[in-house]
């Protein structure tokens, strides 16, 4: 692996635990304020696309991908502005429009992972959770737009997503930390 490919899997190995920790973070906090603070709740719903927004640039600041990976990147971080300023407009007056919005944004949002995972998964390995986190988050996002447009689902319901989000990243990070160990001791015999 060479330098910059080692520098962008220790950032992307970073990134994806502080990930897995602000999803549970969130996701306990949906959860538990949906039934409480309402309010709180609502606010909570136009943070999360926020936090991908800035985890995106992130990633694109410190990895600096090109060609398609940086395409889908730069769409993903698009998405999530978009998105974040839906929900604002719609999350205080029409939560079932929000929740459908949210859908939307977990589905093109998942397509786009699993483009970036497939396509880190041949420089960096180890991807195959991020390829099926995306999976998951497509096929989230087809429930939660559906969802939200019969006014079934609600924030509560968003938990559940941000949990399962939060075990990919965290065995993505293990699994980058894994290939990182392994070439730091070719390195040291070699």
């Amino acid at each position: 692996m060479q330098t910059n490919s080692l520098e962008s899997a220790r950032s992307l190995r970073n990134l994806y635990l502080v990930r897995a920790v602000f999803q549970l973070l969130w996701a306990g906090a949906v959860i538990s304020a949906a039934l409480t603070q309402p309010s709180f709740a609502s606010v909570l719903l136009i943070v999360y696309p926020l936090w991908d927004v800035a985890c995106t640039l992130y990633d694109l600041s410190a990895s600096r991908p090109t060609g398609s990976a940086c395409t889908s990147q730069v769409i993903n971080a698009l998405l999530g502005t978009a998105t974040a300023v839906g929900i604002a407009v719609t999350v205080f007056s029409k939560e079932a429009t929000s929740i459908a919005i949210f859908g939307a944004w977990a589905l093109g949002a998942g397509l786009l992972q699993l483009i970036a995972g497939l396509i880190r998964r041949k420089q960096l390995g180890g991807q195959w959770a991020m390829i099926l986190s995306g999976a998951q988050s497509t096929a989230a996002g087809v429930a939660f737009l559906l969802g939200g447009l019969s006014g079934k689902l609600h924030a509560k319901d968003l938990g559940g997503y941000a949990i399962f989000g939060a075990i990919y990243f965290l065995i993505g990070g293990v699994l980058l930390s894994r290939k990182l160990s392994q070439v730091s001791e070719v390195q040291a015999q070699g």
